[in-house]
């Protein structure tokens, strides 16, 4: 287990407990786990209690008791969609393709076929999209059973050591970061594969867009129906516009300008402006590039 009592955005102290296990909270985590992941993770309750805590600074949330890597690479390869009928797909939609396509009107490169990393991928639909729109692609996803196809259309790789000494036009982290235990190192150990032009593109889910609103912790872990945004141990963190923007800044990269942004993603800029007004309708997905 892996105890996280500072926030892992700002790195602030003192933080504030959301909510914990009671009576009636452990029934529905009992009910999801069995659902999804058929009793594995109630066997860890006696060693990982569940507690999430908030910041006071940038309202990031997160498990402050944590499964281990191993754990964690078990749970995600028995995993299993809560839908019935719901099947695995490998193709991309045609919302990954147009932002593929934004992005690399956006890459600072004048190579023809820019090296895209997509770090976390899954089952490769977005490495899919990015070839389909003129980048080599190199994927690294630690889970051999999310991996997707036996012989992908780009490099799959299954152990960071494979990325040692190369140097990506673009790095591309959909929906990662609140998933690894530390974003701040995460963040900090991919600089080693940018290079001066390096465009890095992180979204992430805004736990502020909850629909339930002001009462998003009545329904964690589990309605019922729907998993919580934080469910055990789906996403260990929960990002705000403030929390990712912080992390960013503290690993060291700087926004893109946006003179560049708003010739490709407008509403990407927008929304930055209104999160200073309404913050559940900011932007939890930034593009940067490092600090000179």
């Amino acid at each position: 287990m892996q105890v996280i009592q500072d926030c892992p955005a700002c790195d602030t102290s003192n933080p504030i407990t959301v909510t914990q296990l009671d009576k009636f909270r452990r029934h529905a985590f009992l009910e999801f786990d069995q659902i999804k992941y058929d009793g594995l993770l109630s066997n860890w309750l006696d060693t990982i209690p569940l507690e999430v805590l908030g910041c006071r600074v940038c309202g990031h949330a997160w498990y402050r008791n944590q499964p281990e890597p191993d754990q964690l690479l078990l749970m995600y390869a028995s995993g299993r969609p809560l839908a019935s009928g719901a099947i695995p797909t490998n193709t991309p939609s045609t919302a990954m393709q147009q932002e593929m396509r934004r992005v690399r009107r956006l890459t600072n490169t004048v190579c023809k076929e820019p090296l895209l990393l997509d770090y976390g991928s899954g089952r490769g639909r977005w490495a899919r999209a990015a070839v389909a729109e003129g980048f080599r692609v190199v994927a690294y996803e630690p889970s051999v059973e999310r991996g997707g196809e036996a012989v992908p259309p780009f490099r799959l790789v299954h152990s960071e050591s494979e990325l040692a000494g190369m140097k990506f036009d673009v790095i591309h982290l959909e929906q990662v970061l609140e998933h690894v235990p530390d974003p701040f190192e995460t963040l900090t150990r991919l600089k080693a594969y940018c290079g001066t032009h390096t465009l890095i593109r992180i979204t992430v889910p805004n736990i502020l867009r909850d629909p339930s609103g002001t009462r998003i912790w009545e329904t964690w872990p589990f309605d019922g129906k729907t998993p919580h945004v934080l469910a055990p141990f789906e996403h260990l963190h929960g990002f705000t516009p403030a929390s990712l923007r912080r992390l960013c800044v503290r690993a060291g990269y700087r926004p893109v300008p946006a003179s560049r942004i708003v010739r490709t993603h407008p509403l990407n800029l927008l929304r930055q402006w209104i999160d200073f007004a309404w913050h559940s309708l900011g932007t939890t997905a930034q593009y940067l590039s490092l600090h000179s």
